[in-house]
């Protein structure tokens, strides 16, 4: 199946571990020698009237289980949960 990239950002994702919506793809990282897609970015969470609370979520390509017509499946496992001292000031975040 052949999907463009703004396609990709019309799906939600999900993960595989709890069911749990992570939201929809903002990004994308490009390996440009090789031109292959390594990873997804998903927006952190939001705060107070949708103000971001934290960091945006980077999901490596391998994490990616299945891309479905309305959905991207990926195994993240379950989500850590920010501390309440976490420094959310990055911009982006591998979690994995």
């Amino acid at each position: 199946m052949d999907e463009s990239l703004t396609a990709l950002t019309e799906k939600q994702v999900v993960n595989l571990c709890d069911g749990k919506i992570l939201g929809y793809v903002i990004d994308f990282k490009i390996d440009v020698c090789s031109g292959r897609l390594t990873a997804i970015i998903l927006p952190g969470e939001s705060g107070f009237f949708g103000f971001k609370k934290c960091m945006d979520i980077i999901i490596p390509w391998e994490k990616i289980c299945r891309i479905g017509e309305d959905a991207i499946i990926v195994d993240i496992g379950p989500l850590p949960k920010p501390e309440k001292d976490d420094n959310c000031n990055k911009k982006k975040k591998k979690l994995f």
